[in-house]
């Protein structure tokens, strides 16, 4: 397994998930249990280690990470041999510029009113911790250093 450095391996990691479309996130509920849910990979935003996802502001997701920020997204290849997880902390941004920003026109489908929906939550996801599995072999990353100063 290749132990790869924070900042090192920000360029790796962005070219596993920038072509996956789909990830899972992962939060935990108050009474402890994990709850996870597919969610869109925007492979159209350069990943430097945050991670952006759309959600309705009064769904469970949100409410979730709202009493505990941790989370998970695991993804994987629809082709080959390629899983990478990432943890973090989450931040729920409701700027209408940030939202209007890294909106995407597909997510009309679940959000039609758009983005200065009020019901349309932005989370970022922070990376502290990752981990991947190619054809090329396996590695993980310690990305705390990197959330600290983004």
């Amino acid at each position: 397994m290749t132990h790869a450095p924070g900042r090192q391996a920000i360029h790796d990691i962005a070219a596993l998930i920038n072509r996956i479309d789909i990830c899972v996130l992962a939060s935990r509920a108050e009474d402890g249990q994990l709850h996870a849910r597919p969610m869109s990979n925007n492979g159209e935003a350069d990943w430097d280690g945050q991670s952006w996802f759309f959600a309705p502001s009064n769904g469970r997701l949100v409410a979730e990470l709202r009493a505990n920020p941790e989370a998970v997204t695991t993804y994987r290849a629809e082709t080959g041999y390629t899983f990478v997880t990432i943890s973090g902390r989450t931040t729920l941004e409701t700027d209408p510029s940030l939202k209007r920003r890294l909106w995407l026109d597909e997510l009309e489908r679940w959000f039609p009113n758009g983005p200065e929906d009020p019901n349309v939550t932005l989370i970022r996801l922070d990376a502290e911790a990752a981990q991947w599995w190619t054809e090329d072999g396996d590695g993980s990353a310690d990305l705390r250093e990197v959330a600290a100063t983004s």
